[in-house]
């Protein structure tokens, strides 16, 4: 492995672990850690697995198939993959986690110690800056990885051995190690960074082929040894903050899960904790922001043959992001929400078993456990208004993968459907 190489796949790492450390990813682990007590390490590998494990999965199985994002769909027919994944890409990103991060950023950074200063006069600011650094597509990666991400990290690493060094209480709280295992998936589960892995994946690609990777095998060792680096560094920031979490559950014995980190921040560091939480916050908000901004214009860049240009994207959905973020992101979320959770089961699923694309012959494997999976949700959104009759005695229900069981059976049965055929696919 060369030097250039080397330091390519490290500067790729940090900043795939920038991006995918967003602000809600900072408050989960230490009130995870909170909830669990004794089981805080049980609690953070369940976390871990399934938050982490995904990810990663999911920019391995994009590297192997070497077809970009839309690889991971297509085999579900053109206009369906195109449908979700577009749909993909505009809820975890202009539509929803772009816009929060300048709200986010506002409320812990800004009016703490600028009240004066309203939301959309920060958000301009703010999305000019996103602006001024997506706008060179090849020096998104560089940008976040060698500068924006070692300082958070910095930081970051500041506040966990402070509370390690000196913890802020015993760790007393008992939890049932079946509430922390849910806990602990539901809470990975919820981040949902499996699809911001594969909205981030076309910015990743991207920049691996500017700085002349264009060999596939070169791009997915690139891909798969930059993913593991940002895997290391999660699991040492997660780590801390679950266990930070736990030494506060003696002190806390009631907090809002998003008051408990400005708690302990100022518990450990005092005054100054505001402005390094601010940093944190900060960096957080707006190395994710400049991923998914970068990465969602790459994307419709690329399904459009270059139609659609890089910049102007950028600016389109920079503009749009601050519009939502101004307007209450709640309403928002309200709308999206049930669109993310009808299609996130179906791209864990598409991800899953494009491990197995090559042993895969026939593509109604994917088509019926899909489509199993989809009706489950569906089911589950009505009875979630309405009252839950049939999906909660499905299995694994509790832990919000009642769909699981559906998806594989149909998926046995979609392999003896149209066996003729399965070579054309």
């Amino acid at each position: 492995m060369n030097k250039n190489l080397k330091k390519d796949i490290f500067v790729m790492g940090f900043a795939l672990f920038a991006m995918f450390f967003g602000a809600g990813n900072l408050i989960f682990p230490p009130f995870l850690g909170w909830f669990s007590g004794k089981s805080w390490v049980l609690g953070f590998l369940c976390f871990i697995l399934v938050d982490v494990g995904l990810s990663l999965i999911t920019l391995i199985v994009v590297a192997m198939i070497g077809k970009g994002a839309i690889g991971i769909s297509e085999k579900l027919g053109k206009k369906v993959s195109m449908l979700i994944m577009i749909l993909n890409v505009i809820c975890i990103g202009p539509l929803i986690a772009i816009p929060r991060t300048s709200a986010t950023t506002y409320e812990f950074m800004i009016r703490p110690i600028i009240p004066s200063v309203s939301l959309w006069e920060f958000s301009a600011i703010y999305f000019l800056i996103v602006i001024f650094l997506c706008i060179k597509q090849s020096k998104v990666i560089d940008i976040v990885g060698a500068i924006l991400a070692p300082v958070m990290f910095i930081a970051l690493m500041y506040l966990i051995l402070k509370g390690v060094t000196s913890p802020l209480g015993e760790i007393t709280l008992q939890a049932y190690n079946s509430s922390v295992v849910k806990e602990g998936i539901l809470a990975g589960y919820q981040t949902m960074d499996m699809m911001a892995a594969i909205v981030f994946s076309s910015g990743v690609i991207i920049a691996i082929k500017s700085k002349g990777y264009t060999d596939k095998k070169h791009q997915f060792k690139i891909i798969s040894l930059s993913g593991i680096v940002a895997a290391v560094a999660l699991f040492i920031v997660y780590g801390g903050l679950t266990y930070i979490g736990a030494t506060a559950s003696s002190i806390y014995p009631e907090v809002a899960q998003s008051e408990l980190l400005i708690k302990i921040t100022d518990q450990l560091i005092g005054r100054n904790g505001v402005i390094v939480l601010g940093i944190i916050v900060g960096i957080a908000c707006m190395t994710t922001s400049i991923g998914l901004v970068s990465s969602s214009s790459s994307f419709f860049v690329e399904i459009s043959n270059e139609k659609f240009k890089y910049t102007h994207l950028v600016i389109l959905f920079s503009f749009i992001s601050y519009l939502i973020s101004t307007m209450g992101i709640d309403t928002i979320i309200q709308v999206a929400a049930p669109i993310l959770d009808l299609i996130y089961p179906v791209l864990l699923i598409l991800v899953f078993l494009g491990l197995f694309e090559k042993k895969i012959t026939n593509k109604n494997v994917y088509v019926f456990s899909s489509l199993a999976a989809f009706v489950v949700c569906v089911i589950a959104l009505v009875e979630k208004n309405f009252g839950s009759i049939v999906v909660n005695k499905l299995p694994f229900y509790k832990y919000g993968f009642a769909w699981v069981v559906p998806a594989i059976i149909f998926g046995i049965l979609g392999n003896f459907v149209n066996k003729k055929n399965k070579k054309n696919i």
